[in-house]
C-alpha cells in the first residue's frame, strides 16, 4: 500500500537524518495520518525496541512471528492486524504493512487485544494487577491471567532449555546474553478478586468444596504422565468448575 511505504520510508529518514529531514517528515507524517484518519493512532506509539546484540532465546511472548489479530486502541477498535508482544518491555507491537518495521504501544493504550483468536488485555499501571500484558484462559465466572516477562541476563555457561524456561532451536554456545522467561498466574474469582497461585496444587485450592471432585475429573480424563501444558491443566480445571 502507498500510505504504508509512506510511513516506512518516513520512519528511516527519521532515524537516519538531521533537523532539516526531520522537520521534513513531520509534515509527510501529517499527511499520512490524515489520510490514514482514525487508523493514525496506531502509529502515534514509538518505534520498536530493537536488539543490535547477538542473544539466545528470544525477547517475546512466544517467538518472533507477528501473527494476524484485532485490538482496541483508545476506544477504537481495529481489525485484521499484524501484532506480537514484546515480553521484556511489555509491549504490543504491530507491524506495518510489507515491513518490519514496527510500531509499539504501551499496556495502558491497548485495553485488550488478541492474537490468533487468543484473548489479552493490558492493565496500566495502578491497577489491581502490577502493569503489563496478560493472556486471559477461560471463558466462564472464574479466569486465569497469564503474565509472562522476559528478562536479559548473562551467563558463560551453556543454558539452553529448563535454565531459561523454554527452548531455542538456535542456540549458540558462543552468545552469553539469553531471555530468561518468568511466568506468573492469577486467579480472577467470580467476583472479580485476584490471587496469585503457582502450580494446580495452589489452583485447586481456589475451589475448596469441590477441590476433590475437580481433582477426581482430571484424574479421569487425563493418563498418568499426560504431556500437556500447565495452561491446559487450567483451562481444564476451569472448564470443570463452571460445570
Amino acid at each position: 500500500m502507498k500510505l504504508s511505504i509512506l510511513l516506512v520510508s518516513s520512519v528511516c529518514l527519521l532515524l537516519a537524518s538531521g533537523p532539516a529531514a526531520r522537520a521534513q517528515l513531520s509534515a509527510e507524517l501529517l499527511r499520512f495520518q490524515e489520510a490514514t484518519g482514525d487508523r493514525s493512532i496506531l502509529f502515534r506509539g514509538k518505534e520498536a525496541p530493537r536488539y543490535n546484540f547477538p542473544f539466545n532465546g528470544n525477547p517475546y511472548w512466544e517467538n518472533a512471528t507477528f501473527r494476524t489479530g484485532d485490538l482496541v486502541c483508545e476506544g477504537k477498535f481495529y481489525h485484521g492486524l499484524s501484532l506480537n508482544v514484546n515480553a521484556q518491555k511489555q509491549l504490543v507491537l504491530v507491524r506495518m504493512d510489507s515491513s518490519p518495521q514496527a510500531i509499539a504501544l504501551s499496556p495502558s493504550q491497548v485495553p485488550s487485544f488478541t492474537i490468533d483468536g487468543r484473548r489479552y488485555v493490558g492493565i496500566g499501571p495502578g491497577d489491581v494487577l502490577p502493569e503489563g500484558i496478560y493472556a486471559i484462559i477461560g471463558d466462564g465466572p472464574e479466569q486465569i491471567y497469564k503474565h509472562v516477562e522476559k528478562r536479559l541476563n548473562f551467563n558463560t555457561e551453556s543454558v539452553n532449555g529448563d535454565p531459561i524456561g523454554y527452548y531455542d532451536p538456535d542456540y549458540r554456545y558462543d552468545v552469553t546474553r539469553y531471555f530468561y522467561i518468568q511466568r506468573t498466574y492469577y486467579f480472577r474469582d467470580a467476583e472479580g478478586h485476584f490471587s496469585r497461585f503457582k502450580n494446580l496444587r495452589s489452583l485447586l485450592r481456589k475451589f475448596p468444596g469441590r477441590r476433590r471432585e475437580i481433582r477426581r475429573t482430571l484424574d479421569q480424563m487425563l493418563p498418568a504422565t499426560p504431556e500437556i501444558s500447565f495452561d491446559t491443566y487450567c483451562e481444564l480445571v476451569l472448564d470443570i468448575a463452571s460445570r
